[in-house]
Parts: C-alpha cells; structure tokens; sequence
C-alpha cells in the first residue's frame, strides 16, 4: 500500500519566494526605525524592549540578513534595512489607517430615532418616505410606530411623534404643520362611469357607493360631518361599506369600488400620478391637521430630521382649490 501524502504546510503551497513574514515584526521594525530605539517602540506598542527585539530577530532571520548594523550598543540600518523600511513604511501606515477606521466604524454610536405616528398615515405617508430619510440621515437607524392613541406612552416618548387633530391642551410644542383640507376621492374610471366630474351634490351621493373608515375616533371625519360642513343633505349610510382602517378604505378606491374620503396630506402622491382624483367640494376645520411634537428640538441630531419632515410637509399642499 502506498503511503499516504500529508497535506502539504502553506510555506509549501505558497513557496518560498511569496511567504510573508510576521506583521509583527514588521511592525516592531517600522516603529523602531521611526522612534530611533527598541525601547521607545516598546513604550508605543505597550509591551517590553525584549519583545520588541525578538520580533526584529524573528523577522531578519526569516528575511536572512540582518536590518541593523548592531555596534557599540546602537542600531543604524544597513542598505537592506533602509531598502526595506523605504517600501514598508507607507504601506504599513495605509494598512495600519484601514484598521483604525475599521474600528472606529465598529464602535461608532449610531443613534436610534423613534418617530411615532397614526397607522394609516405611517402606512400611506412616512413608510414611502423611509428610504429617502434614511438616504438623507445615514449616520441614523429610524425605527417607526405606527400609535392610533395620543395618549400611548410609546407616542408620548417618541423623538418624534405625529398626530392628526386640533391642538393638545397644555402641549407648547405640538406644531401644526398641515392644515386639514378633506374631500371625496375615487379612481379616475369610477369617477367617469358615474359622472363625478363636476363634484357631488345631492344627487351624486344618493347614487354612488360611499367608502368610509368604521373608527370610532372624534378626530376624523366621517361622511355624516364632511356633508354637514360641506352643506350637503347627509345621505343613507346604512349601504355604505365599512373599512376598519384607513390603506383598506384608500385601496377599495383604488380598485374602483366607490368614492372614500381623503386628506391632502396624506393622499397628495396618489393625486400626483393620478391614480385618485380629488372632487368637490373641499373642506377645512379650524385648528386641525397634522402636527409634529419633537422630544429634543434643539437636539444636533433631531433638529435637521425634524426640519426634513417639516420640508416634506410643505410639499403636500397642492390640491386645487374650490
């Protein structure tokens, strides 16, 4: 039976001429080159001066030649040693930077933002938005809450929390950033086959199929006040098909299934590409909208996120008016 061949080591598969030494030592070579002694090296790589020595050993006799002329006690570089250290030293310094931006990368504190919102809107509105925000603030991890309750304690501790209705009583930094402008919505087709170009009056509502969100939340319109604003005969809702959340509602008007009620603010893109068309009448209620509570508003951090939203805010109000 043959004897069996042992895998060969990595100095053979590599071969003589590519092995590399310890970076060790050629880290030891450089700094006492650079410092002038083996005792300030050991001082700069916190170790001792005997280490330091044997690694330069180590390294000229896996070289084969000495580095140093060693006489009287001191260390000049002989031809091969400057030869050497001219090549290394700036590569060794590259590499050297390459590890310590590494590790300040690995270590670096990345903040967490919380932005806390209505489901629907997060859904329709900010969850869109997140790639660019996180494009725009890539030192940041967001983390989005989709909180229905003004009074849920993660919408109350939240960097940054967006709440839709009037003002919060004794809340100094709940800013309005949108006006509330609310109004029928539909598919340009289902608009069409029922002759809603012109808006709806008392007929239109007699005779279309009304979309509306079954929440029992003071906040938002339902089709009863938006026609008691609007100056419109309520019509019967026994018919009218419910939706217990907002992205529901929009999507049954998507797909051309009757006439929901939207809000500038958080509809605008899909009025934008047309996929909704926004009919008449429009209504507005004083003092609600959209307003934005930030945590720490003087906060390096927070502040251009906060201004970023804002930003985005003031994009929004593009509907025609009356």
């Amino acid at each position: 039976m043959p004897a069996r061949k042992t895998p060969p080591t990595p100095d053979e598969t590599l071969g003589a001429s590519d092995d590399l030494p310890s970076l060790r030592g050629l880290v030891a070579f450089d700094v006492t080159v650079r410092l002038g002694s083996m005792t300030a090296a050991a001082t700069e790589l916190e170790t001792i001066q005997p280490t330091i020595s044997q690694r330069i050993r180590a390294l000229e006799e896996h070289l084969g030649h000495p580095l140093f002329d060693r006489r009287g006690g001191r260390l000049e570089l002989n031809a091969c040693g400057e030869a050497l250290h001219a090549e290394l030293a700036p590569h060794l310094a590259g590499i050297c930077g390459a590890v310590k931006e590494v590790r300040r990368q690995a270590h670096k504190r990345v903040p967490l933002i919380t932005i806390a919102a209505g489901a629907g809107f997060m859904h329709v509105w900010l969850r869109p938005r997140l790639e660019r925000l996180e494009k725009a603030f890539p030192d940041c991890t967001f983390k989005l809450l989709p909180i229905d309750r003004d009074e849920a304690p993660e919408m109350q501790l939240a960097d940054i929390a967006i709440r839709f209705g009037p003002p919060l009583q004794g809340e100094q930094r709940d800013i309005l950033v949108v006006q509330e402008r609310a109004f029928p919505v539909c598919s340009p087709e289902y608009a069409h086959r029922h002759g809603l170009e012109n808006g709806l009056d008392a007929e239109a509502l007699s005779r279309i199929t009304l979309l509306h969100l079954d929440m029992r939340d003071a906040r938002w319109l339902d089709w009863s006040n938006w026609c008691r604003h609007a100056q419109l005969p309520v019509p019967r809702l026994d018919k009218a098909f419910p939706y217990n959340n907002f992205p529901l509602t929009l999507n049954a008007a998507l797909n051309h299934q009757g006439v929901a009620l939207g809000w500038s603010h958080v509809i605008q893109d899909m009025l934008d590409n047309g996929s909704l068309v926004a009919l008449t009448p429009h209504i507005s209620r004083d003092r609600y909208g959209y307003r934005m509570c930030v945590r720490h508003p003087n906060s390096a951090v927070i502040a251009p996120i906060s201004q970023w939203l804002t930003h985005e805010f003031a994009g929004l109000e593009r509907v025609p008016a009356d």
